[in-house]
């Protein structure tokens, strides 16, 4: 709850899960190299790289490092990609300001959600590793692996909880963040570090932070 002069702004935070609080770009990697290596398909070699191709949906992505999906079925290399990420995102841990960040947003009554490309399930046992799970009102995910967009989760949980009357404002690491924001007339800002470069992000016109409390400076200021 924010006031500005005798207005009192009701303030609600979506956050992006993956690469916005969980720090798992390196996992990704190590994942998508290792899919490819058995393929004799040329390697990412550098965070920037990596934040330079990847995208949404996740097939458009898988086709642009390399995999052939006349030859493999996507739902195949998703099955895959799982396995080989959960393996390795078990080590990930929350970025270090992910906690102080939430808790000057809980000081000031502004309440926090996950909105995440993730399967249910997968995010909620991610959050629960990582001991974070009480600190968001819900976890919202999609209903597959196939990571094709979130937008449609966020919109089924706003059928279901109305948020008519606060601003909304989603904190994310990649275009497909500020699009969903941008279909639901939320606020957007965006962090650099995570799965897209900041050159792509300033596509979006949004603010565009290098870290958790920057982001929280913004909303709270």
């Amino acid at each position: 709850m924010i006031w500005k002069g005798l207005v009192r702004i009701l303030k609600t935070v979506v956050w992006d899960w993956n690469g916005t609080l969980l720090d798992d770009v390196e996992a990704c990697i190590q994942t998508v190299n290792a899919m490819l290596h058995q393929r004799n398909l040329p390697l990412i070699e550098s965070v920037g790289q990596y934040q330079s191709v990847f995208t949404f949906p996740v097939i458009d992505y898988y086709r642009s490092v390399g995999f052939d999906l006349k030859r493999e079925r996507f739902e195949d290399l998703s099955e895959e990609y799982m396995a080989g990420y959960h393996a390795r995102a078990a080590a990930c841990g929350l970025f270090a300001d992910a906690e102080p960040g939430i808790n000057k947003l809980r000081e000031q009554g502004v309440p926090s959600l996950i909105l995440s490309a993730s399967r249910q399930d997968h995010l909620r046992r991610q959050t629960e590793q990582c001991g974070c799970t009480a600190w968001f009102d819900d976890l919202i995910g999609i209903s597959d692996i196939y990571a094709k967009e979130k937008l449609s989760a966020a919109q089924t949980w706003l059928r279901h909880h109305p948020q008519k009357d606060r601003e909304m404002i989603m904190i994310g690491d990649s275009l497909h963040d500020w699009e969903v924001a941008e279909a639901l007339g939320w606020e957007c800002i965006l962090i650099d570090r995570g799965h897209q470069s900041r050159e792509r992000l300033a596509v979006s016109g949004k603010p565009v932070v290098s870290n958790i409390l920057e982001a929280i400076s913004l909303i709270l200021d």
